[in-house]
């Protein structure tokens, strides 16, 4: 009877820590605007249980960026890893602060029909793209003018649709370029287009992935906030010290073949920031960059930036081991 009841007391136990342990996870709630490789420190983090690392269950949802801003002010999401709308956004006054840049630089190349052979050869052409001042748009004016092709000789037309859909109207000749990521640019040329530009061509260009909050969560959640970022940057980390790890884990996310999956990560390495930081150059570069779209209340893009860059909480934090 005793030792009944001992095992019965020892399994309470047991089962009151898995619970309390289940119980004080906290639940979070991570946006991203896309399928693509720009967010993948975040996926890198939750398949190599960084954020259970850190007592953390995220929730990582697509959505678009049109939606991003509104339910970051409301609380529906907590954190995004979307930049180009959380910039406009605070260009336009509202409280976001970015914690760290996951890109430097875009991630996009410049593909172009077969029978268009060389960056020359688009004057006069059209160059799809899901809308103006996007980051598929800011990336193609960046490489064009890399590459020194005026922007008055092409024609962008807007698209709408997400990458998928664009690809299936350069392959119908609607348009006869379009900005894509990987692994977008590696089967388009499999197939017999032409990559006429990309990361490797730019000095400098806008980011596309970041880590960003509201001022009030910053404030309130100041310790969570640490530890989605310090997940998400580990991530980050194991990306440039893993590479066959990480190509598994690309080509089970996105469902693509090793090869596809090895050729986009030597082409989207290089756009990927090591820690988390950028120059401050980068971030005025993308407000600048940005001002023809955006109708925000003047300002100098340096000012804008000093006001949105939080480095705080990115400097206290150690490295971690995998």
């Amino acid at each position: 009877m005793k030792i009944g009841l001992l095992i019965a007391i020892v399994a309470a136990i047991f089962y009151s820590g898995v619970n309390s342990s289940i119980q004080t996870a906290d639940k979070v709630v991570i946006s991203y605007s896309s399928r693509s490789y720009a967010f993948l420190p975040a996926q890198v983090a939750a398949a190599k249980g960084f954020f259970k690392d850190e007592n953390l269950e995220p929730l990582l949802i697509q959505m678009r960026s049109q939606v991003t801003v509104p339910a970051l002010l409301s609380g529906e999401v907590n954190y995004t890893l979307s930049f180009g709308n959380i910039i406009a956004g605070a260009m336009q006054g509202m409280p976001f602060k970015i914690l760290a840049v996951l890109t430097d630089k875009p991630l996009h190349s410049l593909v172009a029909r077969p029978e268009i052979k060389t960056i020359n050869d688009l004057r006069g052409k059209r160059i799809g793209t899901q809308r103006i001042g996007g980051s598929d748009h800011l990336a193609a004016e960046a490489i064009l003018q890399a590459k020194g092709l005026d922007l008055k000789d092409v024609q962008f037309v807007t698209l709408a649709g997400d990458e998928p859909v664009r690809v299936e109207i350069l392959k119908k000749g609607l348009v006869d370029a379009i900005c894509t990521v990987p692994p977008g640019p590696v089967r388009l040329a499999r197939e017999g287009y032409n990559v006429l530009g990309g990361p490797k061509d730019l000095k400098i260009g806008s980011p596309i992935s970041a880590v960003a909050v509201t001022d009030s969560r910053l404030k309130s959640n100041r310790e969570e906030t640490k530890k989605v970022l310090r997940a998400v940057l580990r991530g980050l980390r194991f990306m440039h010290e893993r590479k066959e790890d990480t190509i598994q884990i690309m080509s089970q996310w996105l469902n693509q073949t090793a090869d596809v999956a090895r050729d986009s990560y030597d082409s989207i390495l290089p756009s990927f920031s090591v820690d988390g930081s950028t120059a401050d150059k980068t971030f005025e570069f993308a407000i600048e960059s940005r001002k023809a779209t955006v109708h925000a209340p003047t300002g100098s893009a340096k000012g804008i930036a000093t006001a949105l860059i939080h480095r705080g909480v990115r400097r206290a934090e150690p490295r971690r081991s995998f």
